[in-house]
């Protein structure tokens, strides 16, 4: 599935998981992460238990804070201390490489089993063996849903700490690729009988902080985890878990960041809301979860928002100055009326906007309604249909339609829906960009033809919200 995925580029729908939402889930892991470390730090005796979120996390720790193990609690200090020390001195060096073999030749000639603390169980690498997984019609169609789910899960996941590296770095995500390298990665794992492998957080942000910068980086360190195995994998069972917990908590502080957090929860309203829902989330619900819950309230949020199509009237008062229309007032000559689309009039606006522009029609002496299309984007069937719903009730009002600044695209729209020709081509006048007037400008003219001789005043219509941020942006 991952495969599939990078050939058909669907790694470009991760553009739509906003920063908000992965800033939420990986505060929300890295706390997860350290969460689950603490008891090993502690040596605490959960007896097998372990926790699927946060809360459950810490409830279990704090339940069997007396089964605390002094001795452990040293050896996670000394391990603390040891990695400051060479953090505040030898920030270019592999630290975490250093605590590992300094604390696990530590542990070899002066901790033995007798002092209760825990190690890591040896690897014994002559048992791996290559194998080809049976493949029959009834497994791929028990195992389709859950892989599908997984392959999911791993891309987010990898794609989600990619961003937030390619972000503090300042480099650039290939999104596709890094897709296309997770499938290979799960397609070799099939074959080793490995389990399903993805960007992990912690591994990734430490390649990062060792000072990796490009593929060649995980590329070497795979290499040197596969000779370690097979040459030093005896070994292993040297290392104390508490040292290794130590070292995973300093990486998943790591992830934390302070300043991408003040940023995405003080500059709007919406991207709080969907940090606040992916982070909650992530503590009160599984990881995977909280990152459904925070893609799901981020489009919910985008679409609220591109899907208001808010207009307000203006007309020249009597000091000539462009000022706006009060509602009750009505026009004393018949009236043109220039209304300004902007945005997107796909499914999510198409109504707001058909209740809008019935709005503007009530007025008994309009006549004519030219709408600007410029800058109206992705109309889609729903549109289509608002819109010749509106011709219709319209011309039932004895109002008239007519089309200017109309781009390419949407004409190609309107003639696949057969809506050019009921609007009538007459009354549809195409952008041209050599001469952005021109257009507003032939249908001022159709417009004038089909009152004759009547005096007509001309209003225009806009969007006060975009109006008035297109004027904060100049200043």
């Amino acid at each position: 599935f991952i495969m599939l995925g990078a050939y058909f580029k669907v790694a470009n729908l991760v553009q739509y998981i906003s920063r908000s939402v992965i800033t939420g889930y990986i505060t929300a892991a890295a706390l997860l992460i350290i969460t689950n470390q603490i008891p090993k730090t502690l040596g605490l005796d959960l007896g097998g238990q372990k926790g699927a979120t946060f809360f459950e996390s810490a409830g279990l720790m704090l339940t069997h804070l007396d089964t605390v193990h002094w001795f452990t609690v040293g050896v996670s200090l000394a391990t603390a201390a040891l990695y400051i020390a060479l953090n505040f001195k030898y920030r270019s060096l592999p630290n975490v490489a250093i605590c590992l073999l300094v604390l696990s030749v530590a542990s070899a000639f002066f901790i033995g089993p007798e002092s209760g603390v825990s190690h890591l169980s040896g690897i014994d690498a002559s048992t791996w063996s290559l194998s080809i997984p049976s493949i029959s019609i009834s497994d791929l169609t028990m195992l389709a849903s859950p892989a599908m789910a997984i392959a999911l899960l791993c891309v987010l996941e990898g794609i989600s700490i990619g961003k937030s590296l390619a972000a503090k770095t300042g480099a650039r995500l290939d999104a596709n690729q890094a897709m296309l390298s997770i499938g290979t990665a799960n397609i070799a794992c099939a074959f080793f009988s490995g389990m399903p492998a993805s960007g992990s957080l912690t591994r990734s942000s430490l390649c990062e902080s060792s000072g990796g910068r490009t593929p060649v980086a995980s590329f070497v360190s795979g290499i040197i985890v596969l000779i370690g195995a097979f040459a030093g994998g005896p070994f292993t069972k040297h290392i104390p878990q508490c040292t290794l917990a130590v070292l995973v908590i300093a990486i998943g502080l790591s992830l934390i960041n302070k300043r991408t957090i003040n940023i995405v929860t003080q500059t709007t309203r919406s991207d709080a809301v969907v940090f606040g829902m992916t982070f909650f989330s992530g503590m009160l619900l599984p990881l995977d979860t909280a990152i459904y819950i925070g893609v799901g309230i981020s489009i919910m949020l985008f679409l609220k928002k591109v899907a208001r199509p808010e207009m307000v009237e203006y007309a020249f008062n009597d000091d000539g100055q462009l000022a706006e229309m009060s509602e009750p007032e009505q026009r004393d000559v018949p009236e043109v009326s220039i209304v300004h689309v902007e945005g997107e009039l796909f499914f999510g606006a198409a109504d707001l906007f058909q209740d809008q522009m019935r709005r503007i029609c009530e007025d008994p002496n309009l006549k004519i309604v030219v709408l600007k299309m410029r800058n109206a984007y992705n109309m889609d069937a729903t549109g289509v249909m608002a819109l010749e719903e509106l011709v219709r009730y319209m011309n039932e009002k004895g109002r008239y339609l007519i089309l200017s600044e109309v781009k390419a695209d949407m004409v190609r729209v309107l003639q696949n829906s057969g809506l050019y020709d009921y609007i009538e081509a007459r009354n549809i006048f195409r952008d041209d960009p050599s001469n952005p007037t021109m257009s507003t400008a032939k249908a001022l003219k159709r417009a004038k033809e089909h009152l004759g001789d009547a005096e007509a005043n001309v209003s225009i219509y806009v969007d006060p919200v975009r109006d008035e941020a297109k004027s904060g942006e100049r200043h």
